[in-house]
């Protein structure tokens, strides 16, 4: 009997301890996205796009991103928050159901990025960055089994002015501006 309650006692522990995981990106966004530090908007895919100039497949592609989450802390005065948020952002990105694919930069600029789901159909695409100068962000490309090549075969539209990014000058434009560019 006294086994029994010392068992039942130990699963107690493992559930309570289990239920205490790390926060996800999606919390993380969730909390952030309305403090007035941080820049926060979501980009419906509508907003930059001829869908008429496109051709089948590269609809079929683009239909599978839903939205674009985008975060971001400017630098401004506060070294210390941002290097907190930086240290967040990476130990956030350090689990395991956040797989790296590719990562470049140098000591004061990074960017990395992370997808989740399965190499052949991917459900969100991450973009992780930070400039010492400017600040950090993250992207979340949100989508439904998104095909890595068909994505890539998208965004070569792009350079040849199939896809219509004029919807996003005003965003970028808006970012600049709460940089300081």
């Amino acid at each position: 009997m006294k086994s029994i309650k010392i068992l039942g006692l130990v699963l107690a522990a493992t559930a309570f301890v289990s239920c205490a995981s790390e926060p996800s990106l999606q919390e993380y966004y969730v909390e952030n996205q309305q403090d007035n530090k941080f820049i926060a908007v979501d980009v419906p895919t509508s907003m930059f796009t001829n869908a008429e100039e496109l051709n089948e497949n590269q609809r079929a592609t683009l239909k599978s991103v839903k939205k674009i989450n985008l975060l971001a802390l400017p630098v401004k005065e506060n070294k210390e928050e941002y290097e907190a948020e930086k240290t967040k952002l990476s130990s956030i990105l350090k689990d395991e159901k956040y797989q790296l694919l590719m990562k470049y930069g140098s000591n004061n600029r990074k960017a990395e990025i992370y997808f989740t789901g399965h190499e052949d159909a991917i459900d969100e695409i991450i973009v992780y960055g930070y400039d010492d100068a400017k600040g950090v962000g993250v992207a979340r490309v949100l989508g439904e089994d998104m095909n890595p090549q068909k994505l890539m075969e998208l965004m070569k539209s792009l350079q040849k002015g199939d896809v219509d990014v004029e919807g996003l000058k005003g965003i970028t434009g808006m970012f600049n501006a709460e940089i300081g560019e």
